[in-house]
């Protein structure tokens, strides 16, 4: 199945007919997932594993989480940096924060990776290794291509968009 995402809403392809809408929060990383009626389906989320070492900059510190109405996880995600840039392995960097390029999901009772081929590029990989969904920015044009392999309903397309959108601004460098 083929969407589009622009300006936070999910578009099926062929009719281009509003599936759901994303809404963020004034502040922090909270995201709701809305029916078009603005019925919330979702809701998504970022939050420190443990709350002592949130300012060491560890994303391996972070969970991304998927709720939906009734506040049940319906999926997690534990971001991961790039081979050879793990800080535990190669020290921190000095003038850059290490690169995130990918999570480990679980939607559902099922596992998958995210992976980051670049800032705007993504695709889940299911656990026999196969490309389950890609997400590819439409360049100059603006907007999110999706292309859903295994049936994802249009919610938990949103979601993971989410957690990408997380991987992204995990490699936004800070200035304070």
């Amino acid at each position: 199945m083929k969407y589009t995402i622009k300006a936070g809403v999910l578009y099926k392809n062929e009719s281009q007919l509003a599936l759901v809408r994303i809404k963020s929060a004034l502040l922090g990383p909270q995201r709701k997932i809305l029916s078009i009626a603005g019925e919330l389906l979702l809701t998504a989320d970022a939050r420190y594993l443990d709350e002592s070492k949130a300012s060491s900059g560890d994303v391996r510190n972070r969970e991304y989480l998927l709720t939906d109405n009734e506040n049940q996880l319906v999926g997690s995600a534990r971001p991961g940096y790039v081979d050879g840039d793990d800080p535990n392995v190669v020290g921190w960097p000095i003038c850059r924060m290490p690169r995130v390029d990918h999570a480990n999901i679980v939607v559902n009772g099922e596992e998958y990776l995210l992976t980051m081929h670049n800032s705007q590029n993504y695709s889940l990989i299911n656990a026999h290794n196969s490309e389950v969904l890609r997400i590819m920015h439409k360049g100059i044009a603006g907007g999110w291509a999706v292309e859903d392999i295994c049936g994802f309903v249009p919610e938990i397309i949103c979601g993971i968009f989410i957690f990408c959108r997380y991987i992204e601004q995990e490699n936004e460098f800070l200035i304070v």
